[in-house]
């Protein structure tokens, strides 16, 4: 069964400057009832995404639950918004800081919005959010650690945001990190920066991973003592956040979408002793015509195996044509339901649905 029902789509309006949340039931338009099913669909669909870019017909986008948008000032600072999904308070429990750190949460269960303590840095939108849950005390202790790119080196901060019974008391605050010791090699005496991280992974209840191709190191941070140590001369075998799935006791990524036009989901172990292991690598996208550039990629762990994977890519031909194309599509995002389950030789992805989303004036800016 998976523990997630909906994936929640962060849609950019250009021509307004404004940030929509729309909801898709993945359960719905994303998965069948079961692994049998899915099996039996995938042998009659063969080529299909490119028979849509073709013509076929494209989903329409969901309908909003909310907008967001920072001051007129600002709106231009696209990368600097930045959404995250609070864990434990619901899986539509979606966080928003500004360009100028200031922070605020809406539940859809609720249909509520909720001012939040200020965050300490301002967020790139592709900034690395991990989830951790500690129970303590009776109650579950939720922090949320966002590391992203600043000026000369990463940012790196927390959000605990555990609930007390006492209303009064609450302990949502943010607090400053040490950023993490990601150097790339120089010369005795040059200037040295922090290389922004490429990948992150939460290996236990008290140590985060984090890697930069950049620099071609890794480090372990302890969540309890708040040091950083060096791990050695090697980098995480995907990009982005990677997810830990304790039925297989493995994590699974995605690739760096720069310069990648292969689409691979990744499985790998790892401990603190050594460098991580890919177990498995499979294509869960055929790779488009080559006007279609990959734009950016969301791996979503809906529980029980099961992945929805977002891909978005922009049209070449509508950004460099000299004369403006009209009904030219400018984005163009792909939602890819896999689901990995143990077979004789390990483990084995098998598609289930797919949903296209054709987008003009609007930008898929992140999907949670």
């Amino acid at each position: 069964m998976m523990n997630r029902q909906f994936a929640n789509m962060i849609v950019h309006n250009y021509p307004k400057g404004v940030y929509s949340l729309r909801r898709i039931n993945l359960m719905e338009y994303l998965f069948y009832p079961s692994t049998e099913a899915a099996e039996k669909a995938e042998v009659n669909k063969k080529g299909w995404l490119s028979t849509m870019l073709k013509g076929s017909p494209k989903q329409s986008l969901p309908k909003t639950n909310i907008n967001f948008s920072s001051l007129p000032n600002m709106a231009d600072l696209t990368t600097r918004h930045f959404f995250s999904l609070l864990r434990g308070q619901g899986e539509g429990s979606v966080m928003f800081v500004s360009p100028n750190v200031h922070t605020m949460m809406y539940d859809t269960s609720t249909d509520f919005v909720f001012g939040m303590p200020q965050a300490n840095f301002c967020k790139q939108s592709d900034s690395i959010a991990l989830s951790i849950t500690r129970r303590s005390y009776g109650q579950d202790n939720h922090k949320l650690y966002v590391i992203g790119k600043g000026e000369d080196n990463a940012l790196f901060e927390v959000l605990n945001y555990t609930r007390t019974t006492d209303l009064n008391n609450s302990s949502w605050y943010w607090r400053p990190l040490p950023c993490p010791p990601l150097f790339r090699p120089c010369l005795p005496g040059s200037n040295t920066k922090v290389c922004p991280p490429s990948a992150a992974a939460v290996l236990d209840a008290a140590t985060i991973c984090v890697s930069s191709v950049d620099a071609g190191a890794c480090a372990f941070f302890d969540t309890a003592t708040r040091e950083w140590r060096q791990a050695g001369s090697w980098v995480l075998p995907i990009h982005g956040a990677a997810e830990y799935v304790p039925e297989f006791d493995l994590w699974f990524g995605l690739d760096d979408v720069i310069g990648n036009p292969n689409h691979c989901l990744r499985a790998f172990d790892f401990d603190s002793s050594r460098r991580p292991v890919v177990r498995h690598s499979w294509n869960y996208l055929s790779v488009l015509p080559d006007e279609w550039l990959p734009r950016q990629r969301h791996l979503l762990n809906m529980g029980s195996g099961k992945f929805c994977i977002a891909t978005s890519f922009r049209n070449l031909l509508r950004h460099t044509s000299c004369r403006p194309l009209h009904g030219a599509v400018n984005e163009l995002t792909v939602l890819t339901g896999v689901e990995v389950v143990r077979n004789v030789n390990g483990f084995q992805i098998i598609k289930h649905k797919s949903e296209c989303y054709s987008l003009e004036d609007n930008r898929i800016h992140c999907v949670l």
